[in-house]
């Protein structure tokens, strides 16, 4: 009987014939074996290294946000700490009503049943478990956002909030700036910034 060797019966490879079965040299039986294993595709393997996209959706967001395109998410690269809010920024953008809402309550003052009510809904829909400070930075980081005309009632209303609010105008004023303030209102805003100690 003729010794089969290490491969058994089942999981023998496919051979070839060859034209030198007993090479005398170590390297020329690994290229002999080499020829005689049909090797077959391994299949479609995917490299960890691969990137992959995957959609997904926060709970209790509205179905209707705008999908943000890769050119707007380089533009939110160049926006400093606001980029880090682009989840309310961009839908903000798209969406009058709420700007709408906003513009309102800030007119109507911090103390209003308005405010209360645009600031209980942005938080129940973009902000759930954040703190209120974190409502006040994104706010003051979206004022830009707002219709110029706008701007600086938003300002007034966010620094008579509380302390979340004038918090927040200290740390980011330098990214607002009177540069986004219309002209006709640099001067309150002036006021403003003394009054609350703004960058003092």
């Amino acid at each position: 009987m003729n010794p089969i060797g290490i491969a058994t019966i089942g999981t023998a490879p496919m051979t070839h014939p060859v034209a030198n079965p007993h090479p005398r040299h170590r390297h020329e039986r690994f290229n002999a074996d080499l020829q005689t294993v049909e090797l077959k595709a391994a299949g479609k393997l995917l490299s960890p290294f691969a990137a992959t996209a995957v959609r997904i959706r926060e709970p209790g967001l509205p179905g209707h946000l705008p999908l943000t395109s890769v050119r707007n998410l380089l533009d939110v690269a160049d926006q400093g700490p606001a980029a880090d809010f682009a989840f309310f920024r961009e839908p903000l953008k798209q969406n009058m009503a709420l700007l709408g809402r906003w513009a309102a309550a800030a007119k109507a003052g911090s103390q209003s049943d308005a405010w209360s009510q645009f600031v209980n809904d942005i938080t129940e829909h973009f902000f759930k478990r954040s703190r209120r400070q974190r409502v006040m930075d994104a706010l003051i980081l979206s004022i830009d956002v707002l219709p110029a005309r706008y701007r600086t009632d938003a300002l007034a209303c966010l620094l008579a909030d509380g302390e979340e609010g004038m918090a927040a105008a200290e740390e980011f004023w330098e990214y607002i700036g009177l540069d986004r303030i219309p002209d006709a209102d640099k001067d309150r805003v002036r006021g403003l910034i003394r009054q609350y100690g703004i960058g003092a």
